[in-house]
């Protein structure tokens, strides 16, 4: 799947338009008023990153501001060579998670029933950029289960490796595969059905 296509899904955070690591720094020597613009900044991210796990946007709210707590808490433990952004999006995931596993929604991932992962795109690589595939993904999201949505999610719109997505969803790898695997033929399926103009 062009992993493009599904980073539209990503506000355009004003992350561009200041220097994050100067307002992590003085977030470390205990500037709130810093951490208020960090919160702004990526409020958007947060939130979505949060409704696409949880489908839910009362739930979504909550865990944005868990979210936001466990960032400033655990700011000492960011590492400056890394994405900022894609250090929070993690956060962000592992509340969602947390809340869904606390309300015991989360179906066990099981390791049966492998399947190969093909190599076809779920989307056709297109310039035509009048494609709503925000609408798509929201109407399709809630008809996959819920560890397919997951992972999906996690794997494709906010681009994590496979092993992290394990290591959160405490499973092993070739389980986080099978179920991207399904996922993608889920969705193939659905834009057929409910999105025919998009067909492949």
């Amino acid at each position: 799947m062009p992993r493009q296509n599904l980073y539209l899904f990503r506000s355009k955070s004003r992350a561009e338009k200041f220097d994050e690591k100067e307002f992590i720094r003085l977030c470390l020597k205990g500037d709130r008023r810093a951490f208020e613009s960090i919160v702004e900044t990526y409020r958007d991210q947060v939130y979505w990153t949060a409704y696409n796990l949880v489908l839910d946007s009362e739930d979504a709210r909550d865990v944005a501001q868990q979210s936001f707590l466990k960032i400033w808490k655990n700011l000492p433990e960011y590492d400056f060579e890394k994405s900022f952004s894609g250090w929070i999006s993690r956060i962000t995931a592992n509340c969602a998670i947390d809340l869904l596993r606390s309300r015991k929604q989360m179906e066990p991932l099981e390791t049966e029933e492998f399947f190969s992962s093909g190599s076809v795109p779920l989307f056709v690589s297109s310039d035509d950029q009048s494609l709503d595939i925000r609408k798509i993904f929201n109407r399709i999201a809630p008809l996959l289960s819920q560890r397919q949505r997951i992972v999906l999610v996690l794997r494709e719109i906010y681009g994590m490796e496979v092993s992290e997505i394990a290591d959160l969803l405490r499973c092993t790898e070739s389980t986080v595969r099978n179920h991207l695997s399904q996922a993608k033929d889920s969705f193939r399926k659905k834009i057929k059905e409910l999105f025919p103009e998009y067909e492949m």
